[in-house]
């Protein structure tokens, strides 16, 4: 992205205006129903403009999976993985659509925790058709992380074969020769829902519309009985001006982890500059859907790109002239309006501000939008 941007590894601090503002802005309704620009009161150059964009915030269904975790039961989603087949294996499974995201493959040890998939054994609900995953941290624990590095686990000849809940009995079983473990190069990416003793903050008010605020949590409902959580989905642009839309499920640091109501996750501040994609949003500018409360983002991936990852490193953009903001759709767009001096990037966060955000293209968010959302 050096050839886009300039002045990128400039030091910015913008934490506490990210705080004030995103704070004010998060309880505030966004503006939108239809994709157009228009001006609020007079004409004048001092008055600004509003982007509409019609389905700005889909309720969509996402099935949830069953695994373990320290003996407890613990309930993830299944959003991109490094492995094409694997990522169709889980599509395939579960109807809903995987993404294939090759650059995850090469993340560093300190970002990734462990996910253990049974080849043989007992018969049941796992990937492979046998036990539950097996994963090595929940939420709230430090080496928790949602991008899972894949083991396969298979039972031995000859051996008892029991229900493995745990790291600590998998381990056990490992030294009694009893199984192996292949740990693989595929990662992916199962950010945790619920877990024994919390889940993602459930919104209280769970009528979505175009103008629902963008805080206040990102699930709308959680049920472990018909295996599905529903989750907000939020528009955006992909690279070339594609409509995309993406779900939050945790980020780094703490403050706006908060604020949105995911857990704070210390393994995702490990992907700056190993593997996280920009994904920019705006400070100032034209009001509309967008987190900080003006246009809607852009990502520098679509789903389908080989580039694409669902950690995104957020890069803010300030209009140094507001009353001169115009709506910006592609990368082409912001490299237009950098070079011309018309806008400035900042990292957000002093550069320390990782979301996970996997992205949905329009057809997969249809497919699977809530029926009761009334949209």
């Amino acid at each position: 992205m050096s050839n886009y941007f300039l002045n990128r590894n400039r030091k910015t601090s913008f934490g506490m205006f990210f705080l004030v503002v995103l704070f004010s802005l998060m309880t505030m309704p966004v503006m939108g129903v239809h994709a157009q620009t228009q001006s609020q009161g007079n004409m004048s150059s001092q008055t600004s403009s509003v982007l509409k964009l019609a389905n700005t915030n889909v309720p969509i269904d996402i099935p949830l999976h069953k695994a373990y975790e320290n003996g407890n039961e613990i309930y993830f989603i299944a959003t991109d993985v490094s492995d094409k087949n694997t990522a169709s294996l889980l599509t395939n499974q579960s109807g809903f659509k995987v993404n294939y995201a090759p650059i995850l493959s090469p993340t560093p040890e300190s970002a990734k925790g462990q996910v253990f998939v049974f080849a043989n054994g007992i018969s049941g609900n796992g990937s492979l058709g046998f036990q539950n995953e097996v994963l090595n941290a929940k939420p709230g624990d430090k080496n928790y992380s949602p991008l899972l590095q894949l083991n396969l686990v298979k039972w031995n000849d000859n051996v008892n074969i029991s229900e493995i809940k745990s790291v600590g009995q998998l381990n056990q079983s490992l030294q009694n020769n009893e199984l192996t473990v292949n740990k693989t190069d595929i990662v992916v990416n199962h950010p945790v829902i619920k877990w024994n003793g919390g889940s993602l903050m459930i919104r209280e008010d769970k009528n979505i519309t175009d103008e629902t605020p963008y805080g206040g949590g990102q699930v709308i409902d959680l049920d472990t009985e018909k295996m599905i959580v529903t989750m907000v989905a939020h528009r955006g642009w992909g690279p070339d001006g594609s409509t995309v839309y993406y779900i939050v499920t945790d980020a780094a640091p703490k403050m706006p982890a908060d604020m949105m109501g995911v857990p704070f996750v210390e393994a995702d501040s490990q992907l700056v500059g190993k593997g996280a994609v920009d994904l920019f949003q705006f400070t100032n500018g034209i009001n509309g859907s967008g987190p900080m409360g003006f246009q809607a983002g852009i990502g520098a991936a679509n789903p389908t790109d080989e580039n694409y990852n669902p950690m995104w490193l957020i890069q803010f953009i300030e209009w140094k002239d507001p009353s001169q903001a115009r709506v910006l759709q592609t990368l082409g767009d912001i490299a237009t309006m950098q070079g011309s001096g018309a806008i400035e990037i900042m990292p957000a966060m002093d550069g320390k501000h990782v979301v996970n955000c996997p992205f949905f293209d329009e057809e997969t968010v249809q497919k699977h939008q809530n029926k009761d959302s009334g949209l």
